[in-house]
């Protein structure tokens, strides 16, 4: 298969999870072979046939949440004269109205083939089903071994020892060690830093406490209201418009910034074994 059709198969897979967990299935209507066999992740999920397949589809839609797809990577791993193998994996997050549902890593692959010069699925594959999560959870156990080892790795990784100095009200410098910063809090034109340490008061803006986090590491912390900026490392839990963080405080989380809060707590890079 050529390059040029190889790369459209590709991107035209990662179109169809996409739009299939909003509730549409044109693309992939226009692409399934009659004769395609869709593996899903649970023992009765197993369908010969397009109008079969579309006809399971059709009743998936009346009760599939919208979900909305980060982190995704998709590539080809497989490709001849008139077919290639394309897979992909990606975290769902489902914005729900009584909460948000936080969903595992799932992976998939399409077998593409190419018939009369038009492009079509032959097989599909869907490694396993969407763990649901409970309101006000966001890293439970039930969640799989790949956040927690996700999130554990990224703590070792970025939290060493990075300090920023503090002047507090009585112009005394304090050094504080960035890993010990649970969230910021924007305090008549000053900042209150809460730490595990106990807090500090400092005359400088939250934009600038901010700022001077960030030039030593850029990743950690996370913007969620105008009077609030939170350490993720310590968030414990997410409901709608609100966080609980450890030591049992609790964070506004403005409207304008909620999904993009989701966004970042979720999105990552990955390249072989490897994280960025």
């Amino acid at each position: 298969m050529l390059k040029e059709k190889v790369n459209k198969c590709l991107q035209m897979t990662e179109d169809i999870m996409t739009s299939h967990y909003r509730g549409n299935h044109d693309v992939f209507k226009a692409h399934v072979h009659k004769a395609c066999l869709w593996i899903g992740s649970i023992a009765s999920e197993y369908y010969h046939g397009k109008e079969k397949i579309i006809e399971v589809l059709k009743e998936e839609k009346k009760e599939l949440p919208d979900i909305i797809l980060t982190s995704r990577e998709f590539e080809c791993v497989f490709q001849d004269r008139n077919s290639c193998t394309i897979v992909g994996r990606y975290i769902g997050i489902t914005d729900m109205n009584n909460g948000e549902l936080f969903r595992d890593m799932q992976r998939v692959t399409f077998g593409w083939k190419e018939e009369k010069e038009q492009l079509y699925i032959r097989h599909i594959h869907v490694s396993n089903p969407m763990a649901n999560v409970q309101e006000s959870e966001i890293f439970p156990h039930k969640l799989g071994i790949f956040t927690h080892e996700y999130m554990n790795m990224l703590l070792r990784k970025e939290l060493k020892s990075e300090m920023i100095k503090i002047k507090d009200q009585q112009n005394v410098y304090h050094i504080i060690q960035l890993s010990n910063i649970i969230f910021l809090e924007a305090f008549d034109h000053r900042t209150l830093i809460h730490t595990t340490n106990g807090d500090f008061l400092t005359r400088m803006l939250l934009l600038d406490v901010e700022k001077k986090i960030m030039t030593i590491n850029d990743k950690m912390i996370i913007r969620v209201h105008k009077s609030y900026a939170v350490n993720k490392y310590y968030i414990d839990s997410i409901q709608r418009y609100e966080m609980k963080l450890a030591g049992e405080y609790r964070i506004p989380i403005s409207k304008q910034k909620y999904l993009d809060v989701l966004e970042k707590l979720h999105t990552r890079k990955m390249r072989g074994s490897g994280y960025e």
